[in-house]
């Protein structure tokens, strides 16, 4: 028999100690599981040779106010992994009045085959997952009382039924059985299973030819997230593209708590490299389990094996060598930081593009990442809800992985992040890959040349721009001159602060000669800019004639650039007015 230890008990977590089998009621004892502690999973494995009744006993422990077994015990057909028999509430009865101790005695017939029983001695109270019914306010408190207590002996009040009472046995007639290892049978050939909190693993495989191959992955969803935590998937070794993975329409139930979700099943995929990839996040995982395990524990995690015995010599070990070659990293950024890095690209390329941010509650990005062409100063890419995709733990961690094609030409690349939940100082689940957090660019390909891509801090200046007065601070009033030679029009782009048509930070144009101002930023004339609502911009095309000019640009006390006291607007560094020569 084998049981893990929960890591209260067990600095080695999630690995499985082997124990003697205990015969506690002679020979006819198939399964005798007993002297557990808070959190164990015990598990052990025999085999029938024909058809066989079983006679069963077990007890286990219920929630208080609840129909929910926190400890029991079940059996699984060791070759589908689906459960033959499971104790519950409704066929078990009550042995002592008063306590949460529960009783099953029973018989069950099972046809010849392997099969694996567990049991788990769980913890009393699982917050977010019992159906507890409370009579008032003393049941809440008591509850309360027992989830956040730091005295083990008071934490126990409503662990009334002692663990020492917990068991499985199962008996029948003697020489009907073989026993066996379930830890040792089970040998995929990808093994990502019995993950530990805040697991990152891949292994690689190749395939020789196109075939089919079963996987058996189990993780966890948060249902009022929609997202999982703990998951798996495949990418294609060579595109770096995902092939297949977990998600809520491909997986079922596990068993156990609500959030334990399973993908079973055959998935073929054509000639190739593969990586198997596994992810989790700080709880809720092999041998700490927060609720109850899935039905098939040993399975937590991603197993892959081939579907066919006759293609097992055409699925072999694949070590992945590539690494992409890293063009531009802005990552591990704090709170309140804005950071730039320009790149020229001497001709077009293929970019791949990593940003991790922050999806905040206004339905819009705080912490965020986005590429500009510095000759237009035009959008090329950036980060968006539809582009971004979960990147583990809390919900609001987005990542973007992706491949875009840039022309020849001068870029900047922005990150910006807003004042809470970044490298270093989370405030609620850090995403898998938090020292990612940022935008991060890569070379793209094998043949993919570095020194075709040079770098730089400032943005060079542009030929058709006339004047920029951008990145303003509190309280300022800035002018730049420039020259018309001839009549035409320019193009403006202004960005400032407004509320109830009243404009705070704004920009004009005036004639250097007269002082008369021949454009000017309204409120009417602006549409939203992103962030806060008060965040306004314009860009329009204004004729002036040929002569001497001034773009200038005022702020108030409070709200620019870059110490905001509402959220930024999408372009935060443009706070200002830019003036370029209309092409």
């Amino acid at each position: 028999m084998y049981m893990s230890r929960p890591r209260a008990y067990n600095l080695l977590a999630a690995i499985f100690l082997l124990i003697p089998a205990i015969s506690l009621w002679a020979d006819e004892t198939i399964i005798g599981m007993r002297h557990f502690r808070e959190g164990d999973l015990a598990v052990d494995g025999f085999e029938l040779t024909a058809k066989t009744e079983l006679n069963i006993e077990a007890i286990g422990g219920v929630i208080k106010g609840s129909h929910d077994l926190y400890a029991y015990g079940w059996i699984i057909d060791a070759d589908s992994r689906e459960p033959v028999w499971q104790m519950s509430e409704e066929e078990s009865r009550t042995i002592r009045s008063g306590d949460g101790l529960r009783e099953f005695e029973g018989e069950i017939t099972l046809t010849p085959g392997r099969y694996e029983a567990y049991y788990y001695a769980g913890k009393p109270f699982f917050w977010g997952e019992a159906n507890v019914e409370v009579d008032g306010l003393g049941d809440v408190a008591d509850i309360l009382g027992y989830i956040f207590s730091e005295d083990e002996d008071k934490s126990h009040k409503y662990y009334s039924a002692d663990v020492d009472e917990f068991l499985l046995k199962i008996t029948t007639t003697s020489g009907s059985f073989t026993k066996f290892d379930p830890a040792e049978r089970l040998r995929p050939f990808i093994d990502l299973t019995r993950v530990d909190d805040d697991f990152a693993g891949k292994k690689g495989f190749a395939l020789k030819k196109e075939m089919a191959i079963e996987i058996i992955a189990m993780g966890e969803y948060i249902s009022k997230d929609r997202i999982f935590v703990d998951y798996g998937y495949i990418i294609n070794a060579e595109t770096r593209e995902k092939v297949w993975e977990m998600d809520k329409w491909n997986t079922s139930w596990a068993g156990g708590g609500r959030k334990n979700r399973a993908f079973q099943g055959e998935v073929t995929l054509p000639a190739g490299n593969y990586l198997a990839v596994y992810r989790s996040d700080d709880s809720h995982s092999f041998g700490d389990w927060n609720v109850p395990p899935p039905h098939d524990p040993l399975h937590y995690g991603l197993a892959i094996y081939p579907a066919s015995a006759a293609d097992e010599k055409m699925m072999v070990i694949y070590e992945d060598t590539y690494r992409e070659p890293i063009i531009l990293s802005l990552t591990e950024v704090g709170d309140d930081e804005f950071i730039q890095k320009g790149f020229t690209l001497d001709k077009s390329a293929e970019i791949k593009i990593v940003a991790l941010g922050e999806y905040g509650w206004s339905d819009d990005f705080v912490d965020y990442g986005w590429i500009e062409d510095v000759a237009t100063g035009e959008v090329v890419w950036k980060m968006t809800d539809d582009n971004t995709e979960h990147a583990g733990g809390a919900r609001k961690n987005r990542i973007f992985e992706g491949v875009v094609t840039l022309p020849a030409g001068n870029y900047m690349v922005y990150f910006v992040s807003d004042d809470s939940h970044s490298y270093g100082s989370w405030n609620d689940t850090p995403p898998f890959e938090k020292e990612m957090w940022g935008i991060t660019l890569f070379g793209v390909g094998k043949d993919f040349k570095s020194g075709s891509i040079s770098l730089f801090d400032d943005a060079p200046e542009s030929g058709n721009l006339l004047a920029r007065v951008t990145g303003v601070g509190d309280a300022e009033n800035v002018c730049r001159e420039f020259d018309l030679k001839k009549p035409g029009k320019v193009h403006i782009f202004a960005l400032g602060e407004g509320t109830d048509g009243d404009m705070y930070d704004y920009g004009w144009i005036e004639d250097s000669r007269s002082g008369d101002i021949v454009w000017e930023m309204t409120y009417r004339m602006t549409t939203h800019a992103g962030g806060a609502d008060k965040n306004r911009q314009v860009t329009t095309d204004v004729y002036l004639d040929a002569g001497r000019y001034r773009a200038c640009y005022t702020t108030d006390d409070s709200h620019s650039f870059p110490d905001f006291n509402a959220s930024r607007p999408w372009h935060p560094q443009k706070w200002g007015i830019t003036v370029t020569m209309n092409q």
